[in-house]
């Protein structure tokens, strides 16, 4: 299931609020900053790495049962595998043991799914959730069950995915560090973090694929105010937790610096700019 709660963050020109808190009260403790935030999403190397530990934390009668297995770690499984497996969803295969019954079986991991799980979930440590696929994929073979034990707390082992309060952690880090004569003049507009976009709002905008949405800017921007105008609704800028993690998880971009530039394109969007004017500047 999804969890559509969300998390506000009201956006003040003179103050900035989180819970309650001020920048300096809340930005010394975000949670997802040193030293994940700045790094790219977890890689094929990572995930390899990650599968050795739990290969090795296996009691030794498993490791003898389980014999020799060689380990591969892919993105997504092959069409061809799909295909065999008789699933459509590539995200729906998060490991799969090969060639069961030869000398030495291949136990394949896939990147993408196992990411997409972990952020979904958000309650799991990714070396936890490794070793489980891995546990999963080797009971074909062992005919004693077991649970893993509970991954190291280091690094990408002990890390759960970004949760909604430390998005507004960094969306508040990326507002604190706006120039101040922009920081001001970005007023009352509200700052929101949610899963996914509603209906509603996909609909209006014509998207079908809710990961397609990470950002979206509501409102009436500033060049289109009058001082004649009737005290308007706040404007409200809302970023879109899991299709920025998705995007994250494809991408070349460490997770903080998405999260700072989604928040200001929808900040420029606030200030008139159309999505083209926006992609000309970052050209430029």
């Amino acid at each position: 299931m999804r969890d559509q709660s969300a998390m506000s963050l009201a956006v003040m020109a003179s103050r900035s609020r989180l819970s309650g808190a001020t920048p300096t009260a809340y930005l010394p403790a975000m949670t997802w900053t040193d030293p994940l935030a700045a790094t790219l999403a977890p890689s094929l190397d990572d995930l390899a790495t990650l599968a050795r530990k739990a290969f090795e934390g296996l009691p030794a009668e498993i490791r003898r049962q389980a014999g020799e297995v060689a380990l591969r770690i892919d993105d997504l499984a092959s069409d061809a595998v799909l295909d065999d497996q008789g699933i459509e969803d590539p995200y729906a295969l998060t490991g799969l043991l090969q060639d069961v019954g030869q000398d030495r079986p291949t136990l394949v991991l896939y990147r993408r799914p196992i990411l997409d799980e972990w952020c979904e979930r958000g309650d799991i440590a990714l070396g936890d959730l490794v070793a489980y696929v891995v546990a999963d994929e080797l009971s074909r073979t062992v005919a004693v069950a077991w649970s893993p034990a509970a991954a190291s707390s280091e690094g990408w082992s002990g890390a759960r995915s970004p949760s909604l309060a430390d998005f507004a952690a960094l969306a508040g880090h990326a507002l604190a560090n706006l120039p101040p004569p922009i920081k001001a003049a970005v007023g009352d507009v509200q700052v929101r973090v949610e899963e996914f976009a509603d209906d509603e709002t996909l609909d209006a905008l014509e998207i079908e694929d809710p990961f397609e949405l990470t950002g979206v800017y509501e409102g009436v921007d500033l060049t289109r105010r009058s001082v004649f105008d009737v005290a308007p609704n706040p404007s409200s800028i809302r970023l879109f937790r899991r299709p920025i993690l998705d995007e994250w998880c494809a991408g070349d971009v460490g997770f903080q610096a998405l999260v700072e530039h989604v928040f200001v394109h929808e900040v420029a969007h606030h200030f008139g700019f159309s999505d083209a004017g926006i992609e000309q500047v970052e050209r430029s």
